[in-house]
């Protein structure tokens, strides 16, 4: 039986529990079994699939996220609104037939009625970062057949903590 959870981010949280690649494998699949957005959400987050959202980068200015709301609590959910998100890239729908600032609006409109967790997902899928949530999903892309994807920036090395230690 597919294993069921509320918030989309608590389902990928889960499955990023898994042990090996191969657990964590059979918790995507278990996971996208019980949900429709699962594998959009990975393929469009990790930039396998590069739709035009015509929204900017990150989450708009006027984005007012409510942090303390408990897990599971949002007004609305990822899973629920996943038709109505599907409209901001879709060819055709009438989403694209709406102004900038009305077609914002209604990102942030969206944004606001989820759990702040799942627009946090939300706005990484869309900037396809998916991987700078879910590190641990990068090792088992090519196994689930993702071979081209965003790959996450890796920190760079501070050259500071080294000159400090030659110097000491």
């Amino acid at each position: 039986m597919a294993r069921r959870f509320r918030q989309v981010d608590e389902g990928f949280k889960w499955v990023c529990e898994g042990k090996t690649a191969q657990e964590t494998i059979d918790r995507l699949k278990e996971f996208a079994a019980g949900n429709q957005c699962v594998v959009p959400i990975v393929r469009i987050g990790v930039g396998a699939e590069k739709p035009a959202w015509d929204l900017a980068e990150g989450a708009p200015d006027l984005t007012k996220l409510e942090t303390d709301i408990p897990e599971g609590m949002g007004r609305t959910t990822l899973t629920l609104e996943w038709r109505r998100i599907t409209q901001f890239y879709t060819a055709g729908s009438n989403m694209n037939n709406l102004t900038g600032w009305k077609r914002e609006q209604q990102w942030v409109n969206t944004l606001e009625a989820i759990h702040h967790g799942e627009a946090t997902l939300l706005t990484a899928v869309k900037d396809g970062k998916l991987l700078e949530l879910y590190p641990l999903l990068e090792p088992i892309l090519k196994d689930i057949g993702i071979t081209e994807y965003n790959k996450p920036k890796q920190p760079k090395k501070s050259r500071a903590k080294k000159n400090v230690k030659a110097n000491a």
